[in-house]
Order: structure tokens, then C-alpha cells, then sequence
């Protein structure tokens, strides 16, 4: 018989006792008997710490009670809904309250996150949740931190989709991550890939250009330039960008359109014209957070450039392919294209300036270098976004003719092949992929995000412009987050003049404005602090801004605008799977370790497994066996 440690030994006379005390009675006197001095001797043996005695006495116990005792179904059922009303509400408070694990289900936070990856969450960087509640029992906002990548719930925000389940029982808001850009107060303004923000005080908020994990990453202002378009009466249709109304158009009685833009205070006027000179206040939808300052880009080649009747080619140079950019938004002019739809408008879309860049074979292998893609799956030579259903959207996948069966991705040029459990390779250098061959260079731009031959540009498509853009940074013309043009680069000297004399040559009926690097907030070398809060989103009390690190597929702020004080739920603390270079502590400005939240939590914790110990201790001090009169 094989020795039981002392603590095994006690539950076993627990039990045991139980037995004795229910129905004990039943049992014929010789053996209840002998049962009853077996309990005594046991109890006596853990008591005096023998471990060799009550070893074997609870051995006995345990065979003595397996032969004369047996649970009914009831009491199995009542123990195992005991055990698993335990269990979920040991979890329930320790994946609300402490600690929780995630699986990444989209690409919204490539390359910190990608699709697959699994992460533990910390619930106590900054306060302490209320258990399936969307609120806190205490919250410090002071240990917010700008640049860090925070969990928070979908409850109250203008989402579809947000329901869920917790473990698969009760009802539940859906969790999401982003990065936390903005606290109440700050005023933020993009340029250059970059957020440029001052806070409540006025004071820069340099993290957002300076921190370390931030330097590869870019941000744009919007996704789309009209937005999120709503009907506010049959006539009006209105321009929400971070969930706030920027713009609107009226039709009039005489089907004139009527374009405005708020201000800040008021409607007045929009005036696309006022981009062509400094302004101190906001004139133009294009104003709103640097809007001005990014374009929707695509690669045309020059068959489908001569089909495009708004951009000039006078002058346009001999290129491979051709980079249209369209930029400067208005409510005004060039008008918007709307369609009704009964009461309302079915769709209305902006008719941005356009323009076009000539590229030559530089700028062809700069953009490969720089190359980054949604994760796409290929089957049979047709491509789709991964997690999109292939099914609904067969119509529209494009042809990737020669690329072998697989799922791929691009960051930074490079290319990967994703196999079991998002676990990457690198592609071969000869892989079909890496091709520097313009049509496949201007299949991976104009497909590479959003995987859909509905953006695929021709004589009809004149609007639908893939999730791509362009920005100047200090004179360079950057796309995919790299310098793609120098601003001595020829080609690009020559676009920056053909872009000034067409604004000069443009009439006042039919204005044009240019694409052209209006600089960054700053004055006299710091930031301009009036501009910013002029032209920049300020976030209102209680109230974070929270964007994608991939901004070209992410559901984020530019959408539903702020994330309530009350929806933040956590942090990220490590990437558990796959293996890599990502693996362990994520990219983002690591949150203290001390701080009250996690104290408290921990402390609780800490107290009560004192708390426990000590009990358990009385306990087996204590005799368990009393004896009862038969």
C-alpha cells in the first residue's frame, strides 16, 4: 500500500466522516463499529502528524466507504453543478478582473498584431473591472498612456456586430484592440504618416512622433473622404468623419447643390479654393485633421490613364506605369455624384481633384521594396483577403496567374508564406510574388489590401479607389509608409510645377487646386499650437481616440469615433503564438508594474490566499471526528 500525503489523507476522513454522519445508521453494529474506531484512530494519526498510520487508516476509510456507500444521481448532479458554477464563476472574475487570452482574429493592428496570433491580456493596467459590466469599480486615467495598445469593450459604440457570448453562455459585448493615440484634451492634426498632437495644456505630445514603435508605423486621417454618409432630411445628405458630422450637401429645389462645412461652431460655406493660400480657420471639408495633406492612390497604366478624362496629359511625361492620385475633398466642387434612393440617398460619392504621376522603373522596384498587402489566400490562381468569405465575394477576385496555392502576406517588402497557425516563412527570392514586372507590381498595389477586382481601374471606375495612399513628408512623396520620389527626384520636381501652373491657369468657375506638401504644424520649430487646435480633432472629456496600426484596414476611430472612459478594459502584456521576432513583450510603451489597480488586485488575491492558508491550517488542528450516539 503506497503512503498518501497528510492533506490527501484528511479529505479522505472528511469524506469519510460524511458518510458516517448521513448514514452511518445503516450499517450493521459489528461494522459501524469498526468503522467508527477507524475514523477515531485516523483522526488521532493526522492530529499527531503520523503519516504512515493515517496513511493506512484513510486507505481503509476510502475501501471500507467504496463497498458500503453510494452516491445517488442526484447528489452527482448536485456536485458536478456545484463544480461548474465554481469554475465559471472563478473564471467569469478572473478573465473580467485579471487576466485573459486572446486570439487576433483580423489584420486591423499589422504588423504588431497580425491575424492568429494569441496574447494574454492584463485587466489591471489602469483600474479594475466590474465583472460583465462595462465600467469599473476604480479607474486612474492618469495611467493611460498615449502610444500603448489597449482592450476595449464594443458596448454603446456605433459598431455592427458587437455582440458575443461570454464562455459560450452569457450575453456579452465583443472586445477590441487599438492604439491608444489620444486623452481627453489633446488636439491631434495628421501630416506625413505622422499625428502631430499638443495636449489640454498646450504642450507637445512627442511620444506620438518620437517613441521607438512608433517610427514605422503611418496614419491617415480617414479611410474614405466621404466618410460615413447619412440622410438628415430627403434633401440633405451629411459627412461624418470620426463620427462627427464635417460636411454636407443640400439638393435644391432647382437640383442645384448646395456644399457646407462645419466649422467648429457654425455651418458656413465650403471653399475648396481657400487650400491655394494660409488660413488661420477652417474654410474646407479637406481642412478637417490634415485631410488636405493625403491622397488615394492607384497604378493605371498608360491604356487606362488615356481613358480617364479628368487628368490632364499635357506635358505628362513617358512612364511604365502612372500613379493617379485623387486629394482635396469638397462639398462643393468638383461636385459630388449622388444617386436617390426613395426618401433618401443610396450613395454619394466626392469627386476629388485628380492628377497623375509618370513612373519609371526606379519608382516600380521602390514601391516592391516597400510592399506591404493584406494577408490574401490563393486558390486556382484567384485571390482573396484571408477571414473574407471567398464564396460571397468569387466574383470579384482577381487573377494572380503562376502564384502556387497558399496564403502570403507582404510587410516591408518582404514576403511570407503563412502556414499552420499563422506561423511564417520567407518567400523564396525567385517566388512569382517578388516579380518586379509592372502588371504585377500594379496588381499588388491596387489589390493588395482589400483583395476585390471592384476596385480595379478602368473607363467606368472612376471613383473607386483602392485602401492605398500618398502623402508628402518634408518635400519626399512617400507611399506603402516609404519615400517612394526625393523631392529632387525629376520626376517629382517636374510634377510639383505641372501641379502650380494648372492651379495658376484654373478659373475661378472651375477651380483646381494642387497636391502639394503644405509642411507640418510647426513654427519656429515647435509645434504650432493655434493651428493644430484650429484644423486638428480635440477629444472631449472622458474620452480616448483609438486607431489601427493598419490603417488601411482597420474599423477604428476615423469610424466610430471615441472610445468612452468606461469601454477600456485592459492591455496587452505578451504574444504567446506564433514564434518570431514579435514573440514575448508587444510594441508598445510598456505600462508600470506597480501601479494601485494591479495592487489592489494582486493584494486581494494575496490576502486571500493567506486568508485560505490560515483556515486550512486551524482546520488540521482541529479534530474532525466526533462521534455520534447510535
Amino acid at each position: 500500500m503506497t503512503d498518501i500525503s497528510l492533506n490527501k489523507a484528511r479529505k479522505i476522513l472528511r469524506t469519510s466522516y460524511r458518510w458516517y454522519r448521513k448514514k452511518g445508521d445503516i450499517l450493521p453494529q459489528p461494522a459501524y463499529t469498526a468503522f467508527e474506531n477507524d475514523l477515531a484512530a485516523c483522526d488521532k494519526a493526522l492530529l499527531a502528524g503520523n503519516r504512515e498510520e493515517a496513511s493506512r487508516l484513510a486507505q481503509q476509510l476510502e475501501k471500507f466507504t467504496s463497498v458500503h456507500f453510494t452516491k445517488t444521481w442526484g447528489q452527482y448532479a448536485f456536485e458536478l453543478a456545484f463544480a461548474l458554477i465554481l469554475a465559471l464563476a472563478i473564471a467569469l472574475v478572473v478573465r473580467t478582473m485579471w487576466w485573459e487570452p486572446y486570439q487576433i482574429p483580423t489584420g486591423s493592428m499589422r504588423p504588431t498584431f497580425k491575424e492568429q496570433d494569441h496574447l494574454t491580456v492584463t485587466k489591471t493596467s489602469f483600474g479594475i473591472n466590474i465583472p460583465m459590466e462595462t465600467d469599473h469599480f476604480y479607474f486612474d486615467p492618469k495611467l493611460i498612456q498615449r502610444t500603448g495598445v489597449v482592450i476595449w469593450s464594443g458596448d454603446n459604440i456605433p459598431l455592427d456586430d458587437t455582440d458575443t457570448t461570454f464562455l459560450g453562455i452569457f450575453p456579452y459585448k465583443k472586445r477590441f484592440i487599438k492604439r491608444l493615440i489620444g486623452k481627453p484634451g489633446d488636439s491631434l492634426y495628421f501630416y506625413g504618416g505622422k499625428i502631430y498632437g499638443v495636449d489640454s495644456d498646450g504642450k507637445a505630445i512627442n511620444e506620438l512622433i518620437d517613441s521607438p514603435w512608433m517610427q514605422k508605423l503611418e496614419y491617415v486621417p480617414f479611410l474614405r473622404f466621404e466618410g460615413k454618409p447619412s440622410c438628415s432630411n430627403p434633401n440633405t445628405v451629411q459627412f461624418e468623419q470620426m463620427h462627427q458630422p464635417i460636411g454636407r450637401l443640400t439638393v435644391l429645389s432647382d437640383d442645384r447643390m448646395k456644399g457646407d462645412v462645419f466649422n467648429g461652431k457654425e455651418w458656413i460655406k465650403d471653399q475648396p479654393i481657400a487650400q491655394r493660400a494660409p488660413h488661420d480657420q477652417l474654410k474646407t471639408y479637406s481642412d478637417w485633421f490634415g485631410m488636405r495633406n493625403f491622397a488615394m492612390a492607384r497604378l493605371l497604366t498608360k491604356k487606362q490613364l488615356s481613358q480617364y478624362e479628368n487628368i490632364p496629359k499635357k506635358d505628362l511625361e513617358e512612364g511604365i506605369l502612372y500613379l493617379e492620385l485623387i486629394h482635396t475633398p469638397s462639398t462643393s466642387y468638383p461636385k459630388p455624384v449622388i444617386h436617390r434612393y426613395e426618401d433618401c440617398f443610396e450613395h454619394v460619392t466626392m469627386t476629388p481633384f485628380a492628377t497623375a504621376i509618370p513612373l519609371k522603373r526606379e519608382h516600380l522596384d521602390a514601391i516592391m521594396d516597400s510592399m506591404y498587402t493584406a494577408r490574401f489566400v490563393v486558390k486556382d490562381g484567384r485571390a482573396h483577403r484571408y477571414s473574407a468569405d471567398s464564396k460571397r465575394y468569387s466574383r470579384y477576385t482577381p487573377s494572380f496567374p503562376g502564384v502556387p496555392d497558399g496564403t502570403y502576406e507582404f510587410y516591408y517588402g518582404k514576403g511570407k508564406n503563412v502556414s499552420w497557425g499563422g506561423v511564417t516563412f520567407d518567400l523564396p527570392k525567385d517566388h512569382p510574388l517578388y516579380n518586379h514586372d509592372p502588371a504585377n507590381v500594379q496588381r499588388l498595389f491596387n489589390y493588395g489590401i482589400d483583395m476585390n477586382t471592384y476596385f480595379d481601374p478602368n473607363a467606368g471606375n472612376v471613383a473607386n479607389f483602392p485602401s492605398r495612399y500618398a502623402y508628402f513628408r518634408d518635400g519626399d512623396l512617400y507611399l506603402l509608409g516609404a519615400p517612394i520620389m526625393k523631392k529632387d527626384d525629376p520626376v517629382l520636381v517636374a510634377f510639383n510645377k505641372r501641379e502650380a501652373e494648372r492651379e495658376q491657369q484654373s478659373s475661378s468657375t472651375k477651380p483646381y487646386v494642387a497636391f502639394r506638401d503644405f509642411g507640418p504644424p510647426v513654427k519656429e520649430g515647435k509645434y504650432d499650437v493655434d493651428f493644430i487646435r484650429a484644423f486638428g480633432i480635440t477629444i472631449p472629456p472622458k474620452n480616448y481616440l483609438v486607431l489601427g496600426d493598419n490603417h488601411a484596414m482597420s474599423s477604428d476611430s476615423r469610424v466610430f469615433g471615441f472610445v468612452p472612459q468606461e469601454n477600456l478594459q485592459g492591455t496587452p502584456s505578451l504574444i504567446l503564438w506564433p514564434p518570431g521576432s514579435r514573440w514575448g513583450i508587444p510594441a508598445q510603451k510598456p505600462y508600470p508594474v506597480f501601479v494601485e489597480p494591479r495592487l489592489i488586485v494582486w493584494g486581494s488575491l494575496a490576502l486571500l490566499a493567506l486568508l485560505y492558508y490560515l483556515f486550512h491550517r486551524y482546520r488540521a488542528s482541529r479534530p474532525i471526528f466526533k462521534k455520534i450516539e447510535r
